[in-house]
């Protein structure tokens, strides 16, 4: 597969998508959790390791749809500065970033998780407490 990185031409693969387009996503927040969750469909986060299946076609079909990934973490590494670029070629920062990204608490859903409350001594949220026990 070729790799996704800057053309000579200062573009990013074979398409019309510029540097100054990946360097715009990757700054957004948004951007970067849906490249998490994009990363995430696509196995990269999956414990199992290597793709595996029942059938060769199950293989492959994993395998394609991790490369998938992994071209998408190059195009948008392909934002982050020059010298950032240049001493991480394989996206390890802007895999941190989107990483980080996901794992901040976001404003949009803290109605979501108002009703999750701890009770004190407890590591548990307190509505699972309601459950009741077996």
């Amino acid at each position: 597969m070729r790799s996704a990185g800057l053309n000579s031409g200062g573009m990013i693969g074979p398409v019309p998508f510029s540097r100054a387009d990946a360097e715009a996503l990757i700054a957004q927040g948004e951007f970067r959790r849906f490249l998490f969750a994009a990363l995430d469909a696509a196995g990269l986060f999956a414990a199992e390791g290597p793709a595996q299946g029942a059938t060769p076609r199950d293989l492959s079909f994993a395998e394609g749809r991790r490369s998938l990934g992994f071209a998408l973490l190059q195009l948008a590494h392909g934002g982050q500065p020059l010298p950032i670029h240049a001493a991480d070629p394989i996206g390890l920062t802007t895999l941190n970033a989107v990483i980080a990204e996901a794992l901040r608490p976001h404003p949009q859903n803290a109605a979501q998780n108002k009703d999750i409350t701890h009770e004190p001594g407890n590591d548990e949220p307190a509505r699972y407490g309601d459950l009741g026990s077996e």
